[in-house]
C-alpha cells in the first residue's frame, strides 16, 4: 500500500491546520474587539491597544508567516545554501552535468516512481560541504526537493547513495517535511501568541503584586501569624510558576518535536529498505557511522533536522537522545534488521 507510514503524520498535520485556523480566528476576533474598545474611553483604549497589538496582529502575522514558510521552503533553501539544482530536461546536454549528477537524478526519478510519488522532486547537490549528508524539504508530495552533499556523493558507493536518497524520498512520501514545518511553526506560535500577552501582564503587573505579597508574608511571619503569611507566600509561588511556565512549555513542546523527528527517521529508513534493500540501507548507515560528521556550529539546533545523523561526539550522556532529532545509527540498523517498521 502506498504511503503506508503517513497516517501518523496526517493526524499531526490535521491538528496543526486546525490550530492555525483557530489562531487566525482568534487573531481576527481580538483585532476586532480591540478596535471596538478604541471608541469607549481612555482606559478601554489602552485595553483595546493591548488586544490589537499583543494578541490580534501577532496571531494573524504568525499564520501568514507560517503559510509563507510552508510554501517558500524549496526556493528559500536554494537561495540560502550553495545548492546546484539539476535540471532533468538538460541531462543530455554535453558538458553541463557530471556523470555522478546524471546518475543521481536518474536514481531519484526511478525511486520516486517506485514509491508512487506524483512527480519527481527537484534534485539538488549542496556544494562545498564535505560532510556526508542529505535532506528533503517541501510543502507537498508534488512540490519538494531532495538534496545530497558533495561529501555524500564522494564518500559513499552508488548503491549506498541510492539508499540514502530513497530515505529522503521516504520523508516526502510520509509527509514528514510537511509535518516538520507545521510543528516548528506551532512551537513559535505557542510562545508568541499564548505566552507573550500573559507574560506582559505577569511581569509588568504581577511582579508588584508578588513583591507586596512577599513583604506582607514576611511581616505576618515576624509577627508570628504564620497562617496568614503562608497564604501570601503561596501567592508568590504561583507568580514564580507563571513566570517559568513559558520555559517549561517550550521545553516540553521541543521534546515532543524531537520525539516526532526520531520516530519519522525509522519510517523513512523502512521506505528506503523497501525501495532498495535492507542490506543497502544498513550498509549506507554503517558507512555514515564510520565517516566523520561535524556540521558547522552556526544555527546548530535549527539545522539539526536537516542532518542525516547525530553529529559526532554528541551521543554521550544518559538522556542524550532526548535532545536529538535522529536516533543513534546502531538503533536504526537494529530496527532495519529486525524489520520493525517494514510491516
Amino acid at each position: 500500500m502506498k504511503f503506508r507510514n503517513a497516517k501518523g503524520n496526517l493526524a499531526v498535520i490535521t491538528i496543526m491546520m486546525l490550530f492555525c485556523l483557530s489562531v487566525f480566528s482568534y487573531g481576527i476576533y481580538a483585532s476586532y474587539y480591540g478596535l471596538q474598545l478604541f471608541q469607549q474611553g481612555a482606559f478601554n483604549f489602552i485595553i483595546g491597544l493591548f488586544f490589537l497589538g499583543c494578541v490580534g496582529v501577532p496571531s494573524i502575522y504568525w499564520v501568514v508567516s507560517t503559510i509563507y514558510r510552508y510554501f517558500a521552503a524549496v526556493p528559500s533553501y536554494i537561495n540560502q545554501r550553495q545548492i546546484r539544482v539539476i535540471n532533468p530536461h538538460l541531462l543530455h546536454e554535453k558538458g553541463l552535468y557530471f556523470e555522478t549528477e546524471k546518475s543521481l537524478c536518474a536514481a531519484v526519478k526511478e525511486l520516486a516512481k517506485a514509491e508512487g510519488l506524483p512527480t519527481t522532486p527537484v534534485v539538488g547537490i549542496e556544494l562545498c560541504d564535505d560532510n556526508p549528508n542529505a535532506y528533503a524539504v517541501g510543502a507537498t508530495r508534488s512540490y519538494a526537493m531532495v538534496v545530497a552533499t558533495t561529501g555524500l556523493i564522494n564518500q559513499l558507493n552508488q548503491r549506498e547513495v541510492a539508499a540514502v536518497m530513497a530515505h529522503e524520498l521516504g520523508h516526502i512520501a510520509n509527509l514528514d517535511t510537511m509535518a516538520k514545518t507545521l510543528l516548528s511553526a506551532a512551537l513559535d506560535g505557542v510562545m508568541l501568541i499564548l505566552f507573550t500577552p500573559m507574560m506582559m501582564i505577569v511581569w509588568y503587573f504581577g511582579r508588584f503584586a508578588a513583591l507586596l505579597m512577599l513583604a506582607a508574608g514576611l511581616i505576618y511571619g515576624l509577627l508570628g501569624n504564620w497562617q496568614h503569611a503562608t497564604g501570601f507566600f503561596v501567592g508568590v509561588l504561583v507568580w514564580i510558576i507563571l513566570m517559568m511556565l513559558p520555559m517549561i512549555t517550550k521545553f516540553l513542546v521541543t521534546l515532543l518535536t524531537f520525539w516526532h523527528s526520531r520516530w519519522r527517521e525509522y519510517h523513512a529508513d523502512a521506505v528506503a529498505a523497501r525501495l532498495t534493500s535492507v542490506d543497502d540501507m544498513v550498509s549506507a548507515l554503517a558507512t555514515l557511522d564510520r565517516l566523520p560528521f561535524q556540521p558547522p556550529k552556526k544555527n546548530r539546533e535549527q539545522m539539526s533536522t536537516l542532518w542525516i545523523r547525530v553529529a559526532m561526539n554528541e551521543e554521550t550522556g544518559t538522556f542524550h537522545w532526548l535532545k536529538h532529532t535522529h536516533p543513534p545509527i546502531h538503533k536504526r540498523i537494529e530496527a532495519l534488521r529486525r524489520g520493525l517498521y517494514l510491516r
